[in-house]
């Protein structure tokens, strides 16, 4: 069982000698220190897909193994709505309550993991940790539990973890438990709006910072209390991102296209099954010498495996990229021409 820091220390280091540990436990401290651990990420910005960039801080592997360390100790507490970065759950499950409805709303929650704060990371780990099997309730002194906060261990432990999982009094896009804890704060959020909309049968999930509401409704009145109710717990919509699609437009959500069936977009299944007739044609290796990527062969393989994979989940009785699948799997990564 885990109570303190020192607890924590051996759980994550598991060191047997006194002296080993007592550097890795000082390590730890260093790390709660606000400067200390700015130093320790390394930004890099990626291109966003609609144009732009997305900074991601990446924390140095000390620090990364912590943060790893912590993520088993906070397992559970997520909503129903939300469908990122939950095991089990996908865009398929993201998108798949949404099939065949004559309304789509998608709306777009602006610098999402930025705009998750410290008092708010602290108050979901020190709820998780007190649901853990590994934590659980540990009091301060047994013989008064008159006054639960001044008591319990876990607000120590919750302090220090709430400090080695944030970046500037935030969560920084880039460590490994930032995803778990978004959906650990958003996760009483999801249930006030999963409850205006379970009313109003109107179909709400999640992913990321991506909500989309699918039903028969005013969208109008909706958007303004997802906005007020976003507004008080320090969140702000993305007007630029909002849309609203009918029935007589092409309503897609994370990728896929809900109108009728679920299925990867036209133009998804379009480009690959362009990028299969050339490969076909002249080979893996010609097709990118045409193209003029400075992409691997087998790194571009994979990443086409992983695209017809994608087309294949929401639709797996399509034999077309059943048999493009079949086709990559069967030819080496140079590719054969096909005759």
């Amino acid at each position: 069982m885990i109570h303190t820091l020192e607890d924590f220390c051996t759980y994550l280091y598991r060191n047997k000698d006194g002296l080993k540990q007592s550097r890795c436990y000082y390590q730890l401290v260093r790390f709660s220190r606000n400067q200390y651990r700015k130093s320790c990420y390394t930004l890099r910005s990626l291109p966003k897909k609609g144009g732009g960039v997305r900074l991601i801080c990446e924390p140095s592997p000390p620090l990364k193994r912590i943060q790893r360390g912590i993520l088993p100790l906070l397992s559970g507490g997520e909503s129903v709505y939300a469908t990122a970065y939950t095991a089990g759950r996908s865009v398929l499950d993201n998108a798949l309550p949404h099939v065949g409805h004559p309304l789509v709303v998608k709306l777009d929650i602006r610098d999402f993991f930025g705009s998750v704060t410290f008092p708010q990371v602290f108050r979901a780990i020190d709820k998780a940790l007190k649901a853990s099997p590994l934590t659980g309730c540990h009091y301060l002194n047994a013989d008064d539990r008159a006054c639960v906060e001044n008591k319990n261990y876990n607000s120590v432990l919750s302090f220090y973890f709430a400090r080695f999982c944030t970046l500037g009094g935030t969560l920084p896009q880039g460590a490994p438990t930032s995803p778990l804890l978004s959906n650990l704060v958003f996760a009483p959020i999801d249930e006030i709006i999963g409850e205006y909309c379970e009313k109003r049968r109107v179909a709400y999930t999640r992913y990321s910072d991506d909500m989309t509401f699918s039903g028969t409704f005013n969208p109008l009145s909706l958007i303004d209390f997802v906005r007020h109710i976003l507004s008080v717990n320090g969140f702000e919509l993305n007007d630029g991102k909002t849309k609203i699609l009918g029935r007589g437009v092409r309503q897609t959500v994370t990728g896929a296209s809900v109108n009728e069936t679920l299925q990867a977009t036209r133009e998804y299944r379009g480009k690959i099954r362009q990028e299969m007739h050339y490969i076909r044609k002249y080979g893996l290796a010609g097709h990118l010498e045409r193209v003029k990527t400075r992409t691997e062969p087998e790194q571009y393989r994979n990443q086409l495996l992983g695209r017809i994979g994608f087309v294949l989940q929401l639709s797996p009785g399509n034999t077309e990229f059943q048999q493009y699948k079949k086709w990559l799997a069967e030819n080496s990564q140079e590719g054969s021409h096909d005759k």
